[in-house]
């Protein structure tokens, strides 16, 4: 069989955009999770997604890996302000900052010293102040994992290339509510903003650097 084929699906279909090139290994990354909130985990939730269950374990993966080397990690938990906020126009849907649809699955680990950041925007730069924290950690890069790819994942990776930072993106620790909506943000991203990455890719750079 083709090597090539044994890749993740959207990795093989991918070939050959610039972001499947090596990568440089980071000098001081930072993990972004994502919104692994109950709003999007819980089976119970409003805007639960079959697949967002699945980024658990990869998530806790990265987590604990970051954790282990004593490199940043951060949460981020979406909520809305009210009716004004771009998010409710467009969805029609409000999550108050106090609704327990906020908080962080409890399945997801936490190591300690890990940071939380509410935003109220899909980009995570927009509406807290990531930026002035990885630059007060030093960081030059971010990695990149939770939910939803097209939304709040790709709006945040974004941000990070037009501030500066690398961006390792990773593809199998991402999920949206469509293939084609989550295979979509993988080729935009890969033709000019973030290196597509698996967890098991970033955590042999890890490695490779800090090992």
């Amino acid at each position: 069989m083709n090597e090539d084929k044994l890749l993740p699906k959207w990795k093989y279909q991918l070939q050959g955009f610039r972001g499947l090139n090596p990568p440089p290994k980071p000098v001081k990354p930072a993990l972004l999770v994502i919104d692994m909130q109950r709003y999007f985990c819980d089976p119970e939730a409003p805007a639960y997604g079959l697949d967002f269950e699945s980024m658990l374990e990869p998530c806790n993966r990265l987590i604990d890996r970051f954790a282990d080397l004593g490199l940043p990690v951060f949460f981020t938990q979406y909520y809305t302000r009210g009716d004004t906020d771009a998010s409710v126009r467009w969805w029609g849907e409000r999550l108050d900052r106090d609704s327990e649809w906020v908080d962080l699955d409890s399945r997801l680990h936490r190591p300690k010293g890990s940071r939380q950041l509410f935003k109220h925007t899909y980009g995570t730069f927009a509406s807290t102040s990531l930026a002035l924290e990885l630059k007060e950690l030093k960081c030059d890069s971010v990695a990149v994992c939770g939910v939803m790819t097209d939304l709040c994942c790709e709006t945040t990776a974004r941000e990070a290339f037009d501030r500066g930072f690398g961006v390792y993106f990773a593809g199998d620790a991402t999920a949206t509510s469509d293939p084609l909506l989550h295979f979509s943000a993988l080729a935009t991203l890969a033709h000019g903003f973030a290196w597509l990455l698996t967890v098991d890719e970033i955590l042999h750079l890890l490695e490779g650097k800090h090992g």
